[in-house]
C-alpha cells in the first residue's frame, strides 16, 4: 500500500515514509491537454531524486511551475504535530488537515479524473474558505470530509499521510533574492524568486 504524502504546497503519493528535510522537484501536470496548476490532481514530482510520484496541490494561492524545486520539512499527520505546517494558525487546523488527508486518501477509491479534480477543489476550499468555487462535485466531497470529521474519522489511519512544507515559505533564497507571489507566469499566479537587484523599495504594512 502506497503511503500518501501531504505537502504544504502539494500532496504526494509516495512509496514510503520520509523524515527530516527532503528535496522536491515539481515535474509538471498529468491532465491530458491541460498545463495549468488549477486543473487539479494529479500533478507529478520527485522527492530526494526518487521515482516520479503523483501530487496534489493544497494551496490555491501558491502555484508551481515545471522544474521548480525546494527543500521541505516532513510531518506525519498521524502525530498531530502541526509545527511546520503552512496553515497551522487557522482555527481547528488539525481537523482541517485531517479533512484534507481524508480527501487525498479517497483518490485510492476512485480512478476518475473528474473525481480527482473535484477532490482537489474541495481541498483548496478547506484552506481558503473565501475561495467559494465548487466546480463539479467538489462541494459534495467537501461535505463528505466535514461529515467524516464530525464522526471522528472512523477507521482512518492518518499515519498514511505525510505533509511536506517548504523550509522557506515566504522569505528569501540563499542569495538574498526575495521569494514573491506573482502573476507573471503565462497568466498563472505562482511563487517564484525575484532578483533583489530589481527591487527598488519594499512596502510593509504598518502596525
Amino acid at each position: 500500500m502506497k503511503k500518501l504524502v501531504v505537502l504544504s504546497i502539494l500532496f504526494l503519493a509516495t512509496i514510503a515514509a520520509s523524515a527530516g528535510t527532503v528535496h522536491i522537484i515539481f515535474g509538471g501536470f498529468h491532465t491530458p491537454g491541460k498545463q495549468g496548476w488549477d486543473t487539479g490532481y494529479a500533478y507529478f514530482a520527485t522527492v530526494n531524486g526518487g521515482p516520479t510520484i503523483d501530487v496534489m496541490c493544497d494551496d490555491w494561492v501558491h502555484g508551481g511551475l515545471k522544474g521548480q524545486s525546494w527543500y521541505a520539512n516532513v510531518t506525519d499527520l498521524g502525530t498531530s504535530d502541526l509545527t511546520y505546517l503552512r496553515f497551522n494558525q487557522m482555527p481547528s487546523a488539525l481537523t482541517l488537515y485531517q479533512e484534507a488527508g481524508w480527501l487525498i486518501l479517497q483518490t485510492r477509491t476512485t480512478s476518475l479524473q473528474s473525481d480527482w479534480t473535484d477532490i482537489n477543489y474541495a481541498v483548496w476550499n478547506i484552506f481558503d474558505p473565501s475561495l467559494q468555487f465548487f466546480p463539479g462535485n467538489s462541494a459534495v466531497w467537501l461535505k463528505r470530509a466535514h461529515d467524516e470529521a464530525l464522526a471522528g474519522f472512523p477507521g482512518v489511519n492518518f499515519n498514511e499521510v505525510l505533509i511536506y512544507t517548504p523550509l522557506n515559505q515566504y522569505g528569501v533564497d540563499a542569495n538574498g533574492n526575495p521569494i514573491v507571489i506573482s502573476g507573471n507566469h503565462n497568466n498563472t499566479v505562482a511563487e517564484s524568486v525575484y532578483p533583489r537587484s530589481r527591487i527598488i523599495a519594499y512596502v510593509m504594512p504598518g502596525g
